[in-house]
């Protein structure tokens, strides 16, 4: 072989050696991963817009009255509550916005089946602990339009 040849062979090794050992972290800490790669700093990870645009509906405001509060540190449970709307109708009604989303997606063959349903559990997980100061529960990121 020349060098040339053996330095391609040595590039193209380490470079399945990197695929493999960043596959096999993240299927291991798959949670971690999740994290890492969904945390936005503060809630406002891709699907923050469309989340705010959803709970404004919700909320019978408009997208900027929302996002001035959410601004000012309230919690969207904080604002249903001062809005008189029951949290779990609000979860319910993201929970069929996010089922809508998530089956377009399976459509268009952007996610899986099973893709979605992680995704769906995971945003019933986050609402189940919804202000009781669990990791992941409510404080935005993730970018699913969940809630904050």
């Amino acid at each position: 072989m020349k060098g040339g040849e053996i330095y391609m062979n040595k590039i193209i090794a380490i470079s399945g050696i990197i695929v493999i050992a960043g596959v096999v972290y993240f299927s291991l800490n798959k949670s971690t991963a999740y994290a890492a790669i969904a945390q936005r700093g503060n809630g406002q990870g891709i699907g923050h817009q469309q989340m705010v645009t959803e709970k404004a509906k919700i909320f019978k405001m408009s997208e900027a009255d929302l996002q001035s509060e959410l601004d000012k540190g309230k919690t969207f449970n904080q604002i249903a509550t001062e809005k008189g709307i029951d949290l779990n109708t609000m979860h319910d009604q993201m929970e069929a916005f996010q089922k809508t989303r998530l089956q377009a997606l399976v459509d268009q063959g952007v996610i899986t089946k099973a893709q979605m349903q992680e995704r769906l559990d995971f945003m019933e997980q986050r609402q189940a602990n919804c202000g009781n100061n669990v990791p992941f529960s409510g404080q935005g990121g993730f970018g699913m339009g969940m809630h904050r």
